[in-house]
């Protein structure tokens, strides 16, 4: 497997479990302002939960079956993490210590690792 196929099934996992967490646990996955959270927030939380979930299964499964497909998920998928990178940034003031270290922590590298991947995939075809 090349190292752009690795990454980017890694971060497609990756998704998919932050996904389901979201969709299963939407107060814990909040961070620590979650155990307060009610109504909308959590059903925000669900609905990013639905966005990675098939993010990361459509990503997964075109690595799979697709490549020249591949390459469009991963592009997308990597958008919509630099995307939570620039809200992140932009709105900063609203995010607690844990919102933070998530975008830090998940949605950079993911976005970075992504652009990459399919930055790779896309000179393979």
């Amino acid at each position: 497997m090349q190292s752009e196929q690795f990454i980017a099934r890694g971060i497609a996992v990756g998704r998919v479990a932050y996904g389901v967490a979201c969709m299963a646990a939407p107060r814990a996955m909040l961070g620590p302002s979650g155990a307060q959270a009610e109504g909308s927030s959590v059903m925000m939380a669900r609905f990013f939960g639905v966005r990675d979930l098939v993010l990361g299964g459509g990503t997964f499964l075109a690595l799979q079956r697709d490549p020249d497909a591949a390459v469009s998920w991963v592009e997308w998928s990597a958008a919509a993490d630099a995307l939570d990178v620039g809200t992140g940034l932009a709105f900063r003031k609203d995010l607690d210590a844990a919102g933070r270290v998530g975008i830090a922590a998940i949605a950079l590298p993911a976005a970075l690792g992504g652009a990459w991947a399919a930055r790779r995939l896309r000179a393979a075809r």
